[in-house]
């Protein structure tokens, strides 16, 4: 680059500043009044949480951490129910702030509000920061982003891990490639990358991935698709590749193994993600199943104290009743997954049909807005490959993985982030078309 292509690139920063700093400072504005309303509404309903039945577990093992004793829930002791990625942030606001849920949630709105930024950076990357601006600017005025961050639930969070390692990822495949062409004069020619950076940054990448993990087991199919990513898309020699992608799951490796060494201690076996699995497959996979959550079939049962299974052999006693089921009634399994499908694609949340239809109507135009700017984008064309790898594998991850378990919207919610940028360059291309300029606008530019 140039010197006056550098002075050109600093006065853009420069000029964004002001505009990402205020859009900023409304994402927390906006989601600390949410913090308020939730609890002021929580506080009149008589209960602490308003999703009661997954908060009160993670807060209750965010409680047992911060004072030190044994991770468990419930009884039989449960020690490998949740992944201990969100507690351990619960816990960080209990040692801090005292048992107090409005402080968490008050934390939780300022983890929201890094998400938007983190969605701005992310745009920055995969294609110009005004990209990355329309992108923060959708995901901060959202309103179910806005409500959804303030829940004692783990999707913010897991969101921020998430968009991290997409930044990685991004960051190693354009940083790290070897220039597509170089000049007829050598000496011009910029350097390829050396190697001891490149390893760092994969493993940087893989690591982020492995936190993203601890919160959201579901998302260790993604480490796959990196690394693919990286085989197919880094510009090197296929042995740099191939150690590009070894490093990222090595580093995400390096992360789940105390995890998973704890959890060989207190089980007997190596599980580097949870022992829900099986439940929540057989949640998924069962002939009462409707393609929605429902585990009152686990508290009836009671397979632990009743039959004296232990907790690893209780995963796999669901497991095994899932896949019987799977392999006995093929079309329901499909049926289902059609139904899951549209449960996790749906525009509003069930619970907004109780608020009346215009609240409804108002999810449901957020929703489809996204949904026909997203397919703009993909119909421009104005990305590369690591920028459609960020933008649609989460959504075609999670969707593929809640096909076969639940569907809901709540599980969709993080992937909209990284989904807003291909929606963000819709919109832009859009704009562009319609004033006859959208040749003029390309992913390599400074604005």
């Amino acid at each position: 680059m140039s010197l006056n292509e550098d002075e050109a690139a600093a006065a853009m920063a420069a000029k964004w500043k002001p505009l990402i700093a205020a859009l900023i400072i409304v994402a927390l504005v906006l989601r600390i009044m949410a913090a308020i309303l939730v609890e002021r509404h929580v506080q009149n309903a008589g209960r602490p949480f308003l999703i009661e039945g997954d908060a009160n577990g993670y807060w209750e093992l965010a409680q047992k951490i911060a004072t030190g004793q044994d991770y468990a829930i419930h009884q039989p002791p449960r020690y490998v129910l949740r992944m201990p990625g969100f507690p351990l942030l619960l816990a960080a606001s209990i040692r801090i702030f005292g048992d107090n849920v409005f402080a968490a949630r008050i934390v939780l709105a300022v983890v929201g509000t890094a998400c938007c930024w983190l969605t701005y950076r992310l745009g920055s990357l995969v294609h110009m920061r005004r990209t990355g601006f329309w992108a923060a600017m959708f995901v901060t005025i959202n309103p179910l982003h806005i409500g959804n961050s303030v829940l004692v639930l783990s999707e913010s969070w897991f969101t921020f891990w998430m968009l991290l390692s997409l930044l990685a990822l991004v960051k190693l495949v354009d940083r790290f490639s070897a220039p597509k062409k170089l000049p007829e004069n050598a000496d011009a020619a910029p350097a390829v990358p050396s190697l001891g950076p490149l390893v760092t940054q994969s493993c940087w990448a893989g690591i982020l991935i492995g936190g993203a993990v601890l919160v959201r087991p579901g998302f260790l199919p993604w480490l796959a698709l990196a690394a693919c990513g990286v085989l197919f898309l880094l510009r090197r020699t296929v042995a740099i590749r191939s150690l590009s992608a070894g490093c990222m799951v090595a580093g995400c490796f390096v992360v789940l193994f105390p995890w998973a060494a704890r959890n060989a201690a207190v089980t007997d076996h190596w599980v580097f993600t949870s022992l829900w699995s099986g439940p929540s497959l057989y949640d998924g996979w069962n002939p009462d199943a409707t393609g929605a959550s429902d585990m009152r079939f686990f508290d009836d049962e009671q397979v632990m104290a009743k039959q004296g299974l232990s907790e690893f052999e209780m995963n796999e006693h669901y497991k095994q009743r899932a896949f019987a089921f799977a392999t006995s009634n093929p079309g329901r399994v499909l049926e289902l997954a059609a139904i899951k499908a549209g449960k996790f694609l749906s525009p509003a949340p069930n619970a907004t049909k109780q608020a009346g239809w215009v609240i409804e109507a108002a999810f449901v135009a957020v929703w489809a807005t996204l949904a026909v700017l997203a397919i703009a984008g993909l119909v421009s064309r104005q990305w590369d490959g690591v920028g459609i790898l960020v933008t649609v594998g989460p959504l075609l991850l999670f969707l593929l993985v809640h096909m076969v378990f639940v569907g809901s919207v709540r599980y969709r919610l993080p992937v909209e982030f990284p989904l807003s940028v291909l929606a963000a360059i819709g919109w832009r291309w859009l704009v562009l078309k319609r004033g006859g300029s959208a040749g003029n606008s390309s992913p390599t530019s400074p604005a």
